[in-house]
């Protein structure tokens, strides 16, 4: 890993509590940066952060349901409190349920998801916008999904809110044009993480879906581990893109993807 590439910078990271968000908040404490951590999950947040302290890094943990507009403007308001700034967002925090067709879903968790995966997000970076463009510097980085540009049946309300989250990303990136900040959008691709597991534990075949691909990536170890999907976003946050804006960057493509391995090691 290229050392403190992020030294005196402040990065939340949303749904920090496990896979994905965790590796983030790691790798770049590790890169210089203090991070806030937050999700709905107290005890794990805690934990990650207690032992990123415990190596002398900069960690702090504000649990936060992400549908819930005051805990975010607290998350971000504990940011500039502890830390005096914020230079980095992402927009981790994710949930696939529910997964069934779209004539036998219920509504009200449907809804649930666009709030979670979409408004969420939404209010982070509606919160941390001034600031960043106060001190002239941020990066945001959104986690998306090929579900944003690949329908799958049975998902209907995370390809929505994947979807809206890359408009939204494409959007702000519009907004901020000739300012120091960048807004790109991130899509891991399949990653070993709780996610994953979830999709799998669904009885596909009842519902009348296929989700075969995911049992298949599984059963012949092509998961990627969120430690090796987390230097994608390192580099989308760090120095290496300050020319990279309004961007939909996949980890599935090759060419990209040696750029990341070579610029973050």
């Amino acid at each position: 890993m290229a050392a403190k590439k992020l030294q005196g910078q402040v990065a939340i990271v949303s749904g920090a509590g496990r896979g994905i968000g965790a590796a983030t908040a790691r790798l770049l404490a590790q890169a210089g940066a203090a991070v806030v951590l937050t999700a709905r999950g107290a005890d794990e947040i805690e934990a990650i952060a207690t032992s990123l302290r415990a190596e002398d890094l900069r960690a702090l943990a504000i649990p936060a349901d992400v549908t819930d507009v005051e805990q975010l403007e607290a998350v971000v308001q504990g940011a500039l409190d502890e830390f005096g700034r914020v230079d980095i967002l992402v927009n981790n925090a994710a949930i696939i349920w529910p997964l069934e067709p779209i004539h036998d879903v219920d509504p009200d968790e449907w809804a649930y998801t666009i709030l979670t995966n979409l408004v969420g997000p939404f209010n982070l970076v509606r919160y941390v916008l001034p600031f960043m463009l106060e001190q002239s510097y941020g990066r945001i980085v959104n986690v998306s999904s090929s579900a944003a540009q690949k329908p799958i049946a049975g998902a209907s309300a995370y390809c929505a809110s994947k979807a809206g989250l890359d408009m939204l990303t494409r959007t702000l990136a519009l907004e901020v044009t000739g300012t120091p900040l960048t807004v790109n959008s991130f899509d891991p691709g399949m990653v070993d993480t709780d996610m994953q597991a979830d999709i799998r534990s669904v009885d596909a075949e009842d519902l009348g879906i296929d989700f075969s691909l995911w049992h298949k990536a599984y059963d012949q170890g092509k998961l990627r581990t969120p430690v090796a999907v987390a230097a994608g976003i390192y580099w989308l946050v760090g120095p290496w893109s300050r020319n990279e804006s309004g961007g939909f960057f996949n980890y599935s493509d090759v060419k990209w993807r040696a750029i990341v391995e070579a610029a973050v090691g």
